[in-house]
């Protein structure tokens, strides 16, 4: 199967996985156990799609004092910017109708937790055909050591995710029978 097949197959899948609510308690418990420092910065997302929630972990971050932000896009063809976020604060949707905060501040983010639509043991990713994560990835990491965290379902693993030369592995990914490294 090429990309666009299978985007198209594990989204359907992913909308319907079963048991949802307790996998993604097992994830933002994997992901607490991580231990991140509280000097990280971490990127994280509101879920659309069927992506996994990963809201009670940004909440867990906010209480331990990490920076958190959210990702935003401002133009095709160009990586991901971020902005500040705190529970509670003014949003707005974005061209893609993702929630961006505000009024947060342009940040850097240190750790970046990345959904996915499917990934496979070498922890390469399919994302939804943009580049917007491999762009993103390739400009932070000139700046300092980026940590990018996938977050799925175990069903959404495949054996081969067809790769180019652009496209970024990630260094872990979290699903709910465990941390693949």
């Amino acid at each position: 199967m090429d990309k666009k097949e299978l985007r198209s197959k594990y989204l359907i899948l992913r909308k319907g996985i079963k048991n949802r609510s307790e996998k993604e308690k097992k994830i933002n418990n994997f992901l607490k156990s991580l231990n991140l420092s509280s000097k990280e910065k971490v990127s994280g997302y509101f879920p659309v799609r069927g992506e996994v929630n990963i809201l009670p972990f940004m909440h867990f971050l906010s209480e331990k004092k990490n920076l958190i932000c959210m990702p935003f896009i401002t133009k095709n063809n160009y990586h991901l910017l971020f902005k500040s976020w705190k529970d509670g604060q003014k949003m707005f949707k974005d061209r893609f109708n993702i929630l961006t905060p505000l009024n947060g501040k342009f940040t850097r983010p240190t750790v970046m937790l990345v959904p996915l639509i499917a990934f496979d043991k070498k922890k390469n990713r399919l994302g939804y055909g943009g580049g917007f994560y491999d762009r993103t990835i390739k400009y932070l990491e000139k700046f300092n050591s980026l940590q990018t965290i996938g977050i799925a379902f175990n069903e959404q693993e495949i054996d081969i995710i067809p790769t180019m030369r652009f496209d970024k592995k990630l260094n872990k990914i979290v699903t709910p029978k465990g941390i693949i490294k």
